[in-house]
């Protein structure tokens, strides 16, 4: 055989590989293209979930990023206008002597005198925003890892427990999350339970609604049996 020809062959050899590659190669995209397309069919995409800002607690202006901030609050809301949040401020434990950030929220009767005092800081490695103090008629508190309203990425329906310490006793917390929204400032609802921890009995159920620039819009607090 000649030196042409031996070309030739090799020649026509190598055009069939390039095609078989060719072959394969688009093969090998249809594959992939397939897999990827079942991946996403079989991951769930959770349409159901949004972040939680600390602005819709406060009633302030609500950012566009994710990230949890004691930003500036000087709110009075309430339907008779009697409630004012503001902060961020420092406040001393008495107990711990640790100086945190708080917001300060009162509540005023129909004479104008202050009726309700509590203070709130974001808690439960910022799961919640909490109470750390509470005053009313009926006495004062001191609260650790309370959880008052949620903070971050939460789901529809979802509920999560929390181990708080009210006073001295020990107590726990069910939070779940019944209306959520879409978008940024879109209202959250959600309830609210307390129990005993050491017996388990209930202690507290309600009902909260808070909107964008409103702060707590509605609040359903259901009568506990003896």
């Amino acid at each position: 055989m000649n030196k042409y020809k031996i070309f030739t062959n090799m020649k026509k050899n190598f055009d069939i590989d390039l095609v078989t590659l060719n072959l394969s190669f688009r093969g090998m995209k249809k594959f992939l293209g397939i897999v990827v397309l079942g991946l996403l069919w079989i991951i769930p995409v959770s349409a159901d979930e949004r972040f939680i800002p600390l602005e819709l607690f406060t009633g302030g202006e609500i950012r566009n990023d994710t990230e949890i901030k004691y930003t500036l609050a000087d709110k009075i809301f309430g339907e008779k206008r009697r409630k004012k949040i503001i902060g961020p401020q420092d406040w001393k434990n008495p107990f711990t002597k640790e100086i945190i950030k708080v917001y300060k929220r009162t509540q005023k009767n129909r004479q104008g005198r202050t009726r309700k005092t509590q203070l709130f800081t974001v808690t439960n490695d910022g799961q919640c925003i909490g109470r750390v103090y509470d005053q009313r008629r009926s006495g004062t508190k001191y609260i650790k890892n309370g959880c008052k309203f949620p903070l971050g990425f939460w789901k529809k329906g979802e509920m999560r427990s929390f181990s708080v310490t009210d006073s001295g006793r020990s107590r726990t917390v069910e939070l779940k999350i019944l209306s959520l929204g879409k978008k940024p400032k879109s209202c959250v609802k959600y309830n609210w339970k307390m129990f005993d921890a050491t017996n388990g009995k209930k202690l507290a159920d309600n009902d909260y609604k808070f909107c964008n620039k409103k702060a707590m819009t509605s609040l359903l607090i259901r009568k506990i049996k003896d």
